[in-house]
């Protein structure tokens, strides 16, 4: 939206300027939209940034959870190999629980 806003009051501002005065106003307006390009990507930057740090908590959380609850095999962990050995069992708990599920309905 802001990108747009800049590139449609370049060109208002290209209508009116005087033949003579148009590579200045082209040079500054590219160097505007250069400016707001980077700013656009800083932001874009830190709110990913934010969001993976919002998903390590959320993952330490249910890691905190599940150990309290004394589901063997979890515990707060950043390690690679040991966070992929805990979402391999939270899918083993979840087909467990799927079948056992099925399986109810079948015998109902």
């Amino acid at each position: 939206g802001l990108k747009q806003e800049l590139f449609h009051r370049h060109k208002e501002a290209q209508q009116c300027c005087r033949p003579h005065n148009l590579p200045l106003l082209c040079a500054a307006q590219q160097r505007e939209m250069e400016a707001v390009e980077q700013r656009i990507r800083e932001e874009q930057r830190m709110m990913d940034e934010k969001i993976v740090l919002e998903l390590d908590q959320k993952v330490i959380d249910q890691q905190s959870t599940l150990e309290k609850a004394g589901v063997s095999g979890f515990y707060i962990t950043t390690n690679p190999q040991e966070l992929t050995l805990q979402m391999n069992l939270l899918e083993l708990i979840r087909k467990l629980q799927q079948k056992e599920s099925e399986s109810e309905k079948a015998f109902s």
